[in-house]
This record gives structure tokens, C-alpha cells and sequence, in this order.
């Protein structure tokens, strides 16, 4: 009965999000996470839009159309003076920020119809990488978008990988996750488990923690990906864990934050939020702040691990929350709105509507 149940809530979700990509009328709005980079945040919008707002005040400094963009799922990735970003029309842009292209990977001469990208990007030793729903991992040169190389898994990719020490981690929908030389792209191992891989990882000394739509939460050992330890939830893990000193934080959709420890899997506490949880939490002012699906954004004490709500957003939330300090920024789906909190205050400090 819980196989089926799981399986339902699998197939509805998918069905939601592959409808919403296929047109934009339908498309939910707000996926992209947000990315503060000195005095501004960059985010993209369900029509493939680019913002860059002043991240105190909420005003627009500028926006860019991307070709053919389709809309952009992925937290744009600022290095240096330059915003990339990846589009559900399948490429990938180099901007200034000053809001000028630089790049796009590949140009509409090599590909006319590339396949989309939910995946955000990582970027280490001059190179940038992403996963595609081709099944492929992709590193393109930072400085020009030329491809370095690919590695085929054996579905579609949705998670963002993260990069350290020369290795790539990235999840699939083929229910593996890999390690690969950042180098060359040759596999180091893969962890296979019962479950697609949505969620990006999370690394903590030698161990790699990452969550699984099988219900499963897993610490893998970095060299090697054998499985440290595990932690059952009563549903998926989609979004990200956040560790913090020896603890994790492990939202799921089951409405609860798990607080585990970080060395052996076990439960710390179980925090009940009320209703279900796709949105990566952010640590601001020593608090772990999350939003449900529903848009009530609770902070979790590290310290104690007390629960208090601090708002109520009355939209729906799945995009990652972002910290500055003690300042969180959310991007909500309903309504495509960026909201700044105050995470300590639970005050609203503005919130900007796309037009």
C-alpha cells in the first residue's frame, strides 16, 4: 500500500511539472532560486527572463530576454563578473553583470532543439557543469562555453551537481548517483539505490549526504560512495539537506524536518511542519529557515532545535530559500514574486512581483 501510495504522488508530481513544461500557459511559475552577488540578486523567471534586483530594496537594475530560454529552473551561478544561468529551451548563457551576453552554449548554429536543462551549475578551475534532461552531465569552459566533456548516465538529470577536490557529484534519474573526474569526466563510482535522485548533495567531512526519492536519506563515504548510514522518512527527500556543526537538516515531503547526526544517521528530533516540503533550507543568524509548499516559512534554532513560525506567505514555495546574513529570499510559484524576510524578526522588507 505505501509502494502504491509513493507511486501515485510520484506520477502526479511528474505529471504537473512535464504538463507545466510543455507549455508556458501552464508552466508553474518561480523555480529558479535566487543568487546575491554584492549589492544584487539574480534570478530567472518561467518566461526565461534574467533579473538583477537590488537585493535591499527590490528594485530592478536590469533584465535580460534570453533567446529561446523557455524558462529557467536553475539558481543563476555568478563567478567573477559574470551570471550563467540554464534554460529549459537546453542552453546555457554567459551574461555580464551589467546585463550583456557574453555566450551561449551551444549557439543556436550548433542545435536547433536542445534538450532542456532543469539542473543549476557548478563551477570549479575554470570550467562549469550541469546535468541535462539528454541523461548527460556536461563541463563547458567557463571563459568561451565550449563542451570539455560529457558523461552519459542512464536517464534524465533534474538535480545540480556540486563540485570538491577535483571530483563532480550528481545525481540521476536512472536511481544512481556519481562521482566523476571534474578533469575529464571519467566515473570514480557510482552509488546505486531504489529511488531517482533529485535533490543535490551536501558534504560533511568524509561523508557525502544526499536524499533519494526512495524515502531514503544516505551518508556515502566521499572516496568511495559505500553507504555510511541511512534514515528512512515516511516520504521523499527532494530537497536539499543543510548540515550544520554535526547535525543535518533534512526536509521532506512528508511535512517534517529531520535533524539527524551527521556521523551515524540517528534522529536528533523530528520537527512537524504541517504540510509538505520541496524547498531547500538556508542557514541566516544561526537558524535553519524552511518553507512548506504552502508558503509558511518557519526558522529551526540550532542551538535547541526549536520550531517558530515567522511567516505566512499564503503561496506556494518549492524554489530553494536563499540566506544573506540574516536576510532570506524566497521565489514563489503562484504568484512568480521574490520575497525578502527578516529571518530573525519575521519581518517582510519587500517583496517584487514579476510583471
Amino acid at each position: 500500500m505505501r509502494k502504491v501510495s509513493i507511486l501515485l504522488i510520484l506520477v502526479v508530481v511528474l505529471a504537473t511539472v512535464i504538463t507545466g513544461c510543455s507549455g508556458a500557459r501552464n508552466r508553474p511559475l518561480g523555480w529558479s532560486g535566487v543568487t546575491v552577488s554584492g549589492n544584487n540578486l539574480y534570478f530567472g523567471t518561467h518566461s526565461g527572463t534574467l533579473f538583477s534586483l537590488n537585493k535591499d530594496t527590490g528594485t530592478v537594475q536590469w533584465q535580460l530576454s534570453l533567446e529561446g530560454a523557455q524558462g529557467v529552473y536553475g539558481a543563476p551561478l555568478v563567478s567573477g563578473d559574470t551570471i550563467y544561468v540554464t534554460t529549459y529551451g537546453g542552453r546555457v548563457f554567459a551574461v555580464n553583470t551589467s546585463g550583456v551576453l557574453k555566450w551561449t552554449s551551444p549557439t543556436t548554429q550548433e542545435s536547433k532543439s536542445p534538450d532542456a536543462i532543469i539542473s543549476g551549475l557548478a563551477y570549479s578551475n575554470g570550467n562549469l557543469y550541469y546535468g541535462s534532461t539528454d541523461k548527460n552531465v556536461y563541463a563547458l569552459n567557463a571563459e568561451t562555453g565550449q563542451q570539455v566533456w560529457k558523461f552519459a548516465t542512464g536517464d534524465k538529470i533534474w538535480a545540480s551537481p556540486v563540485v570538491d577536490n577535483g571530483i563532480v557529484y550528481i545525481g540521476s534519474f536512472d536511481n544512481s548517483f556519481y562521482a566523476l573526474s571534474a578533469d575529464d569526466g571519467h566515473q570514480i563510482w557510482k552509488f546505486d539505490a531504489a529511488g531517482v535522485f533529485n535533490a543535490s548533495p551536501v558534504i560533511s567531512g568524509n561523508n557525502l549526504i544526499v536524499g533519494s526519492l526512495d524515502r531514503n536519506i544516505y551518508a556515502l563515504d566521499i572516496n568511495n560512495g559505500q553507504v555510511v548510514w541511512r534514515f528512512e522518512g515516511q516520504k521523499w527527500f527532494w530537497a536539499d539537506a543543510i548540515v550544520v556543526g554535526n547535525n543535518v537538516y533534512a526536509p521532506n515531503t512528508d511535512g517534517k524536518v529531520y535533524v539527524l547526526n551527521a556521523s551515524t544517521g540517528d534522529q536528533v528530533a523530528s520537527l512537524d511542519l504541517g504540510s509538505s516540503i520541496a524547498s531547500s533550507p538556508a542557514l541566516a543568524a544561526d537558524q535553519v529557515v524552511v518553507s512548506t509548499e504552502t508558503g509558511k516559512v518557519s526558522t529551526i534554532a540550532t542551538s535547541s532545535n526549536q520550531q517558530k513560525q515567522i511567516s505566512d506567505l499564503q503561496t506556494t514555495v518549492r524554489a530553494p530559500i536563499t540566506a544573506d546574513g540574516d536576510i532570506v529570499y524566497l521565489h514563489s510559484q503562484t504568484n512568480e514574486t521574490i520575497y525578502a524576510l527578516n529571518a530573525v524578526a519575521g519581518t517582510a522588507l519587500w517583496q517584487y512581483r514579476v510583471q
